[in-house]
């Protein structure tokens, strides 16, 4: 899987450098026939097009500019004594899913904060309130693109990483794709927006 998913996010960057005016869409279906990848990996290859479209702004916002949003949805339903508070779940940190793991690299990074939200609505109203500059979105396909149309024209640069599997219950990260977008900085553009 990550050497079709290197290849993708090769194909994708080369795809839009070329072809900048094309829809997302049709190119998303050119490389999905390029590669003849099943539905999952068109879903993914459709993300990674509007992650590179976002990439240099989100690239540029230091990480205290930045939220982390989760779902609810990757919760130990069995196990979890998570509270559901007025922005979202509370976290326990009881180490029972890859929440706690995720929040803590969001705080290690120093992120302005991190949220375990249903979606929709309520991740609308946390961004309007909280005003960042960057979202970073682990979630699945529906809500990554419901969330970079929300956020077209706005100025903030957004990033998603696809969960591994979604069903909207005890579903599962991919830990280190979601490393790698989080942590992405370039801190020579970031003293560049600075000055």
């Amino acid at each position: 899987m990550a050497a079709i998913t290197s290849k993708i996010k090769r194909a994708v960057a080369d795809t839009i450098d070329r072809t900048a005016h094309l829809d997302v869409a049709k190119a998303t279906q050119a490389i999905a026939k390029k590669f003849g990848l099943r539905e999952r990996l068109v879903n993914y290859t459709h993300v990674e097009f509007r992650n590179k479209l976002n990439e240099y702004g989100y690239k540029s916002t230091p990480y205290n500019e930045r939220i982390l949003f989760l779902p609810h949805c990757m919760r130990n339903s069995k196990k979890c004594r998570a509270k559901q508070g007025e922005q979202g779940l509370e976290c326990v940190r009881c180490g029972k899913c890859d929440l706690c793991e995720l929040i803590k690299m969001s705080e290690d990074l120093g992120y302005k904060a991190a949220y375990i939200t249903p979606g929709g609505s309520m991740v609308q109203k946390i961004v309007r309130e909280q005003k960042p500059k960057a979202v970073m979105g682990i979630c699945c396909y529906e809500e990554a693109n419901i969330a970079f149309d929300k956020l077209t024209g706005t100025g903030i640069h957004a990033q998603a990483s696809l969960l591994l599997y979604d069903g909207c219950k005890d579903t599962k990260a991919n830990i280190a794709d979601a490393r790698e977008k989080m942590e992405l900085i370039d801190r020579h553009l970031l003293q560049k927006t600075i000055k």
